[in-house]
Order: structure tokens, then sequence, then C-alpha cells
């Protein structure tokens, strides 16, 4: 059933840039908490260590998509490098100003600099459309990539918080500097499977006349020449402005990351309420364990139908799930809930990646997936801070009701956009290399 995972594992060069580049991304899982940790043990303030991490992802929200616009640019590893180096240096003064108790301003000065790595889980994403033989090919990688990163977001707010509660409240941040800076510098010595840079514009790459999220028919056909859109404002060529379908892809991650920040904070508002803390992390990781069993699942086999509809299909399930949540009278019952409605998880990021993928030239795809990412971090900091309200106010149940909001808009939005989703082209570039594999 997993032939297909190794398979595309077997393409020269794609085991190692997966696998450090997972190493790379074991901070992902950790930063937030770790961060969030540190501040609140050094200063003894929730709402100093809430404030800090909000600016955190308001940073990643500003920065992330301009670091991967160059990323496209000038390519992965000359932009990076530096990008990496700036982050790290930024984490590791950012431990040093907590643990002398520096005045707020300063970890908020600091902070933002976190995010000059840029989206890092697109640039493996990259890659694998770099060298990938064929569409079914790529649906496999951006499963395998969803169901990893599964993995990391299981083990990384445990290992953030044993660490820090039982050595030191700068441990967590140390390993997460630590796990960017050889994976990151390893993953970028990897050149081969490296894409190359390009500049470009959207509307001016070469298309074939083959229906894009439709994917009902081969991509091959005649090429024709699209227009060149002309734009007399500062926004000319921003890929928010070219490709207004990207806006509404970013949305409907914002309201996937609305709904996973809700029910975390949720759960252990419940587990609070029956007296029953020590639970709550295993039922969060029984949530994420469902995602990896569906992302793994799903990328086992070729799917026939198209990506709009393989969207509203993942939107809709982990929407449906998202409402029952507030039905569950017990952690048991929760878990249940939870790992049915992770099944549905990492499908849908994966789909939405191969939505991406057809919705932006192959010269801007780390740029655009930058943005779903943008969405994403949007909609966690947007539930937390909901949740956050609503759980004071009402507590666990009115924490689980901004949960059902979160999957009831997304099913909305996306049966509203099912059908403009579907009527896009997608852009089908001229590779000048030979296929990685027959």
């Amino acid at each position: 059933m997993f032939s297909r995972y190794s398979d595309i594992l077997a393409l020269p060069g794609a085991s190692s840039f997966m696998w450090w580049g997972l190493f790379s991304r074991i901070q992902m899982g950790m930063t937030s908490l770790a961060t969030f940790l540190l501040v609140q043990l050094e200063y003894g303030s929730y709402a100093t260590a809430g404030l800090v991490v909000g600016v955190l992802a308001v940073g990643a929200a500003l920065i992330n998509p301009q670091v991967s616009r160059l990323v496209d640019e000038h390519g992965q590893s000359r932009v990076l490098r530096i990008g990496f180096a700036i982050a790290v240096t930024a984490r590791l003064g950012f431990v040093a100003a907590a643990l002398a108790h520096a005045p707020t301003w300063v970890l908020l000065l600091i902070v933002p600099f976190f995010a000059t790595t840029g989206a890092q889980s697109t640039l493996t994403r990259a890659r694998w459309t770099h060298i990938v033989p064929d569409r079914h090919a790529l649906n496999s990688a951006f499963s395998l990539e969803s169901s990893m990163e599964e993995v990391l977001f299981i083990a990384g707010p445990a290992t953030a918080t044993i660490l820090a509660t039982q050595i030191g409240s700068w441990v967590p941040s140390i390993v997460a500097a630590t796990t960017l800076l050889i994976g990151g510098y390893v993953f970028l010595s990897l050149k081969d499977t490296e894409p190359p840079a390009r500049r470009g514009d959207a509307g001016t790459s070469p298309l074939t006349s083959a229906p894009v999220i439709d994917g009902s028919l081969p991509r091959i056909g005649l090429e024709r020449p699209r227009k060149v859109r002309r734009y007399r404002r500062p926004l000319r060529g921003h890929l928010l402005v070219t490709t207004p379908a990207l806006i509404l892809t970013s949305i409907i991650f914002a309201t996937q990351g609305a709904l996973f920040a809700s029910a975390d904070a949720s759960t252990v508002a419940l587990a609070e309420e029956l007296d029953q803390m020590a639970w709550s992390g295993p039922v969060l990781a029984i949530f994420a364990l469902g995602s990896l069993v569906g992302g793994l699942l799903y990328g086992s086999r070729v799917w026939q139908r198209t990506l709009a509809s393989r969207l509203l299909w993942g939107v809709t399930a982990s929407g449906i799930g998202a409402i029952t949540f507030h039905l569950a009278g017990s952690l048991a019952w929760l878990a249940v809930l939870m790992f049915l409605t992770g099944l549905a998880i990492a499908p849908t990021m994966a789909v939405g990646d191969g939505v991406v993928h057809a919705l932006v030239p192959r010269s801007r795809l780390t740029e655009g997936m930058a943005w779903t990412r943008v969405g994403l971090d949007m909609g966690v900091a947007l539930g937390a801070w909901l949740t956050g309200l609503a759980i004071d106010t009402y507590g666990s149940g009115g924490g689980f009701t901004v949960t059902a909001w979160a999957g009831a808009l997304g099913i909305v939005l996306m049966l509203g956009g099912w059908r403009y989703l579907r009527r896009k082209r997608a852009y089908e570039e001229k590779v000048d290399r030979a296929p990685a594999v027959a």
C-alpha cells in the first residue's frame, strides 16, 4: 500500500533533502510553546507570554512571504544561508534577553526575526515539485510531507514542556535553534535537488490548455499565450493581485488554523474542568495521530477526483468533526471524535498544497505556499485569542463553540468557492531538464 512512498523516496536526492528538511523543522513544533514557556517562567506573566507569541505570529505573517519571494527569485541556498543565520542569532539573543529579564519591548523587538527562515514547510515541497515525474507522485509527496510534519506537532509541544519544566526554561529554545542551525545548513548544502532560481511575473509563463484544478485531462496540449496583465498600482505583479484564487485558499487555511488552535485550548480547558489535566496531552496526541494516519493513507493511492472536490470533501469532513467536539462529555469520547476528525486534517493540507501548485507558476511556488502558511498562522493566532475569551467566559463549552464556528465557516467558504476553483487553469511550464525518472 505504501509502495508509492518508496518510489518517490528512491528519486535521486529525495531521501536526503526530505529527512534533513524534517530535522531542520523540529523547531516548528516547539517554537511557539518554547517561547511562551520561556517568557512565562522567567517573567511570571501569562499576559506577557501571550503578547510575545502574538507578535511572533504577526512577524511571521509579514516577513515569511517576503523571504519566500526572495527564495523564488534568487534560490534557496543564496537567500536562506543569510536568513537562517539571522533567525538563529535572534533565537539566541531572545534567550539571553529573557534570562536577563530585559524589558518586554526588547523581547518584542527580537522575536519577529525568527521569521527570516521563511515558510520552511514550503522548501521541501518546492523540491518535490522540481524532481517528481507526475502529478500523482506529487500528491504522494505532499501527503508524506504533511504526515511527517504531524509527527513534529505530536512530539514538539510535549518535548518543549518537559524540557522547560524539568531542566530549564531556556532549553527548548536552544534545542530549536540547534536543530535549525544543523539541519538547515545541511539541507541548503544539497544543491542537486534545489529548484533553479527564476525571475518571472504572474501571467508571463508559458501555459498549456490543460484544466487546472480539475485534473480530469492529461496536462498536455497546444501552448496558448496568456495576455500579460499590466498594473498601474504599487502591488503590480503581487501574487494576491494576479491570483485571486490564492486569497480564497489562504482564507480556507486560516479557518483550519483557527480550528486547530481552538480545539487544542478547549481540550486543555475540558481536562482542567474534569480534574484530568494529565490526560490533555495524550488526547491532543491522538488528534495528531489521526492526522498522521489519514495523511499516509491519502497519499498511498491515486485519486481521480479533482483537487477542488478533494479540498471540499476534506474541509467538510474536518468541519463536521469539529462541530461534534462539544458533544463529548468525557476525554475518552473527545479522543475518539478527534481521531476520526484528524483523519481529514493532513489530507486537506496536502490537497491545499496541490491547489497552490496549480494556481501559481513554478517560479513563484515558494511564495504562493508561504501565503497559505500566513493564513494558517493568522488563523491560529485569531482562534487562540477568541477561544481564550470564550473559555474565560463560558468554560470549555465556549471554546468548543469557537471550534465549531471555525469548522462551519470553512465549509461555507468551500461550498461558495468550489465552482470558482474548478474553473481555474493551471500553470504548466516548460522545464528545461530531463525528467527525474522515466
